[in-house]
């Protein structure tokens, strides 16, 4: 019998990797969408907690594709979305 070894994230018990880099960048992931949704709850009125997690989890699934809008190539925001960037992520609330 074979042992496998499995990663689990820190941030989301659910998920497990087989690799230990996935399951860290997964969590750096969820880590920058929490950081982003309480930031979005402090500077925007209005917006329920669901909503900033989603907006947060969005962000933080496209950091890449931001950043190279945010370095002047804006198109790439309306690129039609490949299959890889299509998988979802389930919103939770992560603690810390």
């Amino acid at each position: 019998m074979a042992v496998v070894t499995l990663y689990m994230s820190d941030r989301d018990q659910s998920k497990t990797f087989s690799d230990k880099k996935e399951a860290d960048n997964y969590d750096k992931m969820l880590e920058l969408a929490e950081n982003v949704s309480v930031w979005m709850e402090r500077e925007i009125d209005g917006l329920s907690e669901e909503q900033t997690e989603a907006i947060g989890l969005l962000l933080a699934e496209n950091k890449d594709t931001l950043l190279k809008a945010l370095k002047g190539k804006s198109a790439v925001l309306l690129e039609e979305p490949t299959e890889e960037s299509e998988e979802k992520v389930t919103p939770i609330s992560a603690s810390a």
